[in-house]
């Protein structure tokens, strides 16, 4: 992902206040292209009502962490949630003809218990309608799932999204939404690299760090032969709200985002960051001390490079000093 491209965009805020849920907002906001999936009540969407519903939400308060999931889902092991695969066939632009590009849903469980909504929007009425959550979009395979604990759930919603590309459209994925306002691309060799956030609050003040999440999402339907396409997002957290547009570029040799976010705050933020980055690093190679375990080499990412202003590309390597 080029990050010089990521941060290019501009950016509203307006501190507000006031009361109430998410809820009563989606039935007034725009909000439908024909698709097999999108089976929701067709309502009208455009990125200035997303700006005003993240204006109105940020004026009721926070709707408060995940709820429970089914125990079948909330007791998955990692291996477990790994297994349960989008259905391929039930992909979002899947009866588009000569698509370049497709979209595949993750499924709620684990750690992931943000209920994500998800809206196809057809780009030239402007109408959605939002894909609701069902077993039979998934292959379950052996993950052990209890299906019959998820029947008539519509409102499970999704963990998140990602993207592929011809000519590999069900098999390598280019980009991914996953978790609280994480997302990340891939490179030509398909390996994915940092993960972007949408925003960061309090990363290092005495108190705990505050993790927004992207709650709904609305897709651009993608024209046949389309590389580029269109995702908007809303974003909410205790102290924030925020309306996102992302056109992503699915280029032959790199994935390029142009991000456009329009914040709301609820209170007032002793730290911001804005265009954040995440990775993680314990030891490497390029460190004297040796890791404490078998493994020569615990991280992430082992340096960092970066493509400055006057077009000059640096690295420097990560290093990890003792207290």
């Amino acid at each position: 992902m080029n990050r010089r491209r990521f941060i290019k965009g501009s950016m509203a805020m307006a501190a507000v206040c006031g009361s109430s849920g998410i809820a009563s907002l989606f039935s007034q906001a725009a909000f439908a292209a024909e698709s097999d999936i999108a089976d929701g009540k067709i309502v009208r969407f455009d990125f200035a009502g997303l700006q005003s519903m993240a204006q109105a939400l940020a004026k009721k308060p926070w709707g408060g962490a995940p709820g429970p999931l089914p125990d079948t889902l909330a007791n998955l092991t990692p291996q477990a949630y790994n297994s349960i695969q989008y259905d391929a066939a039930h992909s979002l632009w899947n009866g588009v003809a000569n698509r370049q590009l497709d979209i595949q849903f993750f499924h709620v469980g684990m750690g992931f218990r943000r209920r994500v909504r998800m809206f196809s929007v057809d780009t030239t009425t402007h109408l959605a309608r939002e894909i609701h959550f069902r077993p039979e979009l998934f292959k379950y395979n052996d993950a052990g799932v209890d299906t019959t604990q998820l029947e008539g759930q519509s409102d499970l919603g999704f963990a998140g999204f990602r993207v592929f590309k011809a000519p590999e459209l069900a098999r390598r994925d280019v980009v991914s939404f996953l978790g609280a306002s994480y997302f990340r691309a891939v490179d030509d060799t398909y390996q994915y690299g940092l993960s972007a956030r949408g925003l960061a609050i309090d990363t290092y003040t005495d108190g705990q760090e505050e993790f927004p999440d992207f709650t709904a999402f609305w897709f651009d339907t993608a024209k046949p032969g389309d590389t580029t396409f269109t995702v908007y997002a809303l974003l909410d957290s205790a102290s924030v709200t925020g309306a996102y547009k992302f056109v992503i570029h699915c280029e032959k040799t790199q994935v390029i985002m142009d991000v456009e976010n329009h914040l709301y705050a609820r209170k007032d933020i002793k730290q911001l960051g804005i265009a954040p980055m995440t990775s993680m690093f314990s030891c490497g190679n390029n460190e004297r001390r040796v890791c404490d375990t078998i493994h020569p080499q615990i991280h992430d990412s082992d340096r960092l490079a970066m493509w400055r202003g006057n077009g000059e590309w640096i690295c420097r390597p990560l290093n990890n000093p003792q207290k």
